[in-house]
């Protein structure tokens, strides 16, 4: 299994959803929802490497959980499932820059999904690590501001630093506030 790597599948179908999730456990850990308001919900609640969507949900249509996916998840990988060649559907996906599969779906087909979030991951992992090594060196940072700037690239929520620097609330705001002296900017984000 290639730990690490997400997915949030969004199918209203259960045996589709089945299918989907049993396709790509072998490939990182899939969470499956059955409408946009529970896509939604997920997208707010973490970050995912891929998106998997049908098009036509309960509560609307999933082409709408693409850019809040995108805006949330840079980079993220989107595959939109249909059970119809629509013109107007398949230009709207491609418009958007994902990718698109026709029901039935086979769930050896999620390999292809999956070795593409984990290349866009890895580029990711990348230049964010140059962009901290270039940052440390232009600004002087220490070891400690270096790792809170890398906690807010991954998606951690500052509300979470200081749970995972083993620290008070009150020193990383304090770290924070050095860091933005440093760097001269307004706001952490």
């Amino acid at each position: 299994m290639r730990s690490g790597l997400s997915f949030l599948v969004v199918e209203d179908e259960a045996s589709v959803r089945r299918l989907l999730v049993r396709g790509l456990s072998s490939h990182g850990q899939p969470e499956a929802v059955g409408t946009c308001a529970a896509g939604i919900l997920a997208l707010r609640a973490r970050r995912y490497d891929a998106l998997i969507v049908d098009v036509h949900l309960p509560d609307g249509s999933g082409l709408d959980l693409i850019a809040p996916a995108r805006k949330r998840c840079p980079g993220i990988v989107v595959l939109v499932l249909t059970g119809s060649p629509e013109h107007s559907v398949i230009s709207r996906v491609l418009e958007s820059g994902a990718r698109y599969m026709l029901k039935p779906c086979d769930a050896k087909h999620m390999k292809v999904i999956a070795d593409e979030a984990l290349s866009r991951r890895n580029a990711r992992q990348r230049r964010t690590l140059i962009t901290l090594q270039r940052w440390a060196k232009d600004y002087d940072l220490s070891e400690t501001e270096v790792e809170l700037l890398s906690l807010g690239a991954e998606g951690v929520a500052r509300e979470k630093f200081s749970h995972r620097r083993e620290v008070r609330p009150d020193t990383i705001r304090k770290q924070i506030q050095t860091l933005l002296q440093k760097t001269g900017d307004d706001t952490f984000e």
